[in-house]
């Protein structure tokens, strides 16, 4: 089967974290001895150092004179997820009229089977019109992460227009019931909306006792403390401010304790302010970005992982949640942003209502107290990931969607 990735982002090197997840997809498709090409737009000052070494095709396409005015895509498009700044605004009529013309000489070359496009804004608009304007009848699947929702809801009446274009596509899908809720409200078929996760690859990560050791003396924990992790950008909807704020009612039964803390961004100075009035500053480890494919060793260090997810603006699940499973953590988790479709509450952790932090609080306090429970729901944890929520898993589960789609139109 020949698959097209549609997207405006797709890492550039191995370690990179922009959209780590639609490479592992890719390379799940193709370990199921499908073919993939990604079709993504140049990106000023980045030389892509991904594709040749693996069986991945990638295409990039210019929609500007210059390299440097190619500034769309690749988490730069969008302050803080929640609002487009000015040079998106000015260069995505060129991308997108760019983008379906190249695409559409593309998929006449090629005869692809379907079109995977991640996000929905620009990428379905764009695989919409290329397929139209090549005459194709190749199947496009849109995959909904969570930024796009919220351009669609914020943009009126192009939000409206743009919605039906959108909505041609034959499958959709989404990683939480806040986009579903969304992508509905804009006037797309609920019944054509699916939920799918973004998967792990669960032989890439996986806990390491070494990692474990080696990642808690770089950090100055030793074995008697508990080490909570969070990761993630600081941005409002990750709910990182929660997390803080209930540190304050963990230390208070629980003194050995650090909350290790992967990322950055523009809120960074907001949430130490919360730490120096809330005195626990010195509970906390500022890491910064770091690697993707050094991830899991801070998984394996940590003993419980966090993900306070809020619901404005909407989010989907977000991918470092199964990670964490992957190693067998257990999760302590708000019950928004998808996270419901991989954490069951007193399984393999536990889930609490949206910026309630002093039931987070009490939730890891309870982890602490009971090791055997921590246990029991970080094997859990791995279970559900060698079962259900592996990229193998994720990517057979779409290519059945496909024939489906694929099966009513012939008899259609």
């Amino acid at each position: 089967m020949k698959i097209c990735f549609v997207s405006h982002s797709y890492p550039f090197f191995a370690g990179d974290w922009r959209s780590n997840f639609i490479a592992s997809l890719a390379e799940a498709y193709t370990g199921l001895g499908n073919e993939v090409t990604v079709f993504t737009p140049l990106y000023s000052g980045e030389c892509r150092k991904t594709g040749e070494a693996d069986k991945v095709k990638i295409v990039e396409y210019r929609y500007m004179p210059f390299k440097s005015w190619h500034l769309v895509g690749y988490g730069s498009s969008m302050k803080n997820d929640t609002k487009i700044s000015k040079s998106t605004i000015l260069l995505t009529p060129f991308l997108l009229i760019a983008g379906m013309i190249k695409l559409a000489g593309l998929l006449k070359r090629e005869n692809y089977d379907f079109l995977h496009c991640h996000w929905a804004v620009p990428n379905a608009l764009i695989a919409v019109g290329a397929r139209w304007l090549a005459g194709s009848d190749a199947k496009i699947l849109t995959s909904f992460p969570g930024s796009d929702v919220t351009v669609i809801r914020n943009t009126g009446t192009l939000g409206k227009i743009m919605a039906k274009i959108i909505a041609k596509s034959d499958y959709l899908s989404c990683n939480s019931a806040d986009l579903k809720e969304g992508i509905v409200r804009s006037g797309i078929d609920s019944e054509k909306v699916d939920y799918v996760i973004y998967g792990v690859d669960d032989k890439k990560i996986n806990f390491s006792a070494q990692k474990r050791k080696i990642t808690r003396e770089r950090l100055a924990i030793n074995d008697e403390t508990t080490l909570l992790l969070v990761i993630g950008r600081f941005i409002p909807k990750k709910g990182f401010s929660t997390a803080f704020r209930a540190l304050k009612y963990i230390v208070e039964k629980h003194k050995n304790i650090k909350l290790a803390v992967i990322g950055d961004g523009d809120l960074k100075n907001e949430y130490v302010e919360i730490l120096k009035q809330d005195k626990t500053s010195g509970h906390v480890i500022f890491i910064g970005y770091i690697a993707a494919n050094e991830l899991a060793d801070y998984y394996s260090a940590c003993d419980i992982f966090l993900m306070p997810s809020e619901k404005n603006p909407p989010d989907g699940l977000n991918t470092v949640v199964p990670e964490a499973m992957a190693c067998g953590r257990p999760i302590v988790a708000s019950n928004v942003g998808g996270n419901d479709l991989v954490v069951f509450d007193g399984l393999n952790g536990f889930l609490h209502s949206e910026g309630d932090y002093e039931k987070l609080a009490a939730l890891v306090s309870r982890l602490i107290e009971n090791e055997s429970t921590r246990i029991d729901m970080g094997r859990k944890s791995l279970e559900l990931i060698q079962t259900k929520f592996n990229w193998k898993a994720i990517a057979e589960y779409y290519i059945e969607k496909y024939k489906e789609t694929y099966g009513k139109a012939n008899r259609s």
